[in-house]
């Protein structure tokens, strides 16, 4: 079931009308593209020899350590979750919009 803050995004987007199990599909498709995008631009930002860090981590599957590596090793680590979170809200709804108009 959904979280307080993904059912205000869904009610947001719209999404909250579809029934609960359609809900979790589309929560699970916007996280992994949510996490694909926030990747990308970490990456971005780390030397190669901290993205070669980062795949050693990512082969670890330790995702503490992994969320440790990006807090000391990316500049605003955390507003930057926050601004591509934000405009990737900005883009489901610009195209959630598009489809129902």
């Amino acid at each position: 079931m959904p979280t307080q803050i993904q059912q205000d995004v869904f009610k947001e987007l719209g999404i909250d009308q579809l029934p609960l199990e359609r809900q979790e599909e589309v929560l699970t498709a916007m996280t992994e593209v949510l996490l694909k995008r926030l990747t990308l631009k970490v990456l971005e930002k780390l030397t190669e020899e901290q993205r070669q860090e980062f795949e050693k981590l990512c082969a670890a599957q330790d995702q503490e350590k992994i969320t440790k590596f990006f807090g000391d090793n990316v500049p605003g680590y955390e507003q930057l979750i926050q601004d591509e979170i934000a405009a990737f809200k900005e883009d489901i709804k610009k195209t959630t919009d598009a489809l129902l108009a």
